[in-house]
């Protein structure tokens, strides 16, 4: 778990395209709820496109990260 200035840094980078991993974000418990609530806030108002979003990821459970990593392989 990196600080929200972290993860931000991730996001605006993958957003950019100058990073192509993907970012994984393991949300135990709904903890990024509020965060995900926000990307898709920001790409419904039109600030922000889906495809601009589509190295984001928040998985649930192991398999959910493993199913993510899978098609990089």
């Amino acid at each position: 778990m990196g600080t929200l200035e972290e993860v931000s840094e991730v996001i605006s980078l993958i957003a950019l395209a100058q990073f192509d991993a993907p970012c994984i974000l393991f949300n135990l418990n709904g903890f990024y709820d509020d965060l995900h609530a926000l990307l898709s806030r920001t790409s419904d108002m039109g600030l922000c496109s889906p495809r601009r979003q589509r190295g984001i990821h928040f998985a649930h459970s192991l398999e959910e990260m493993a199913n993510i990593l899978v098609p990089l392989h």
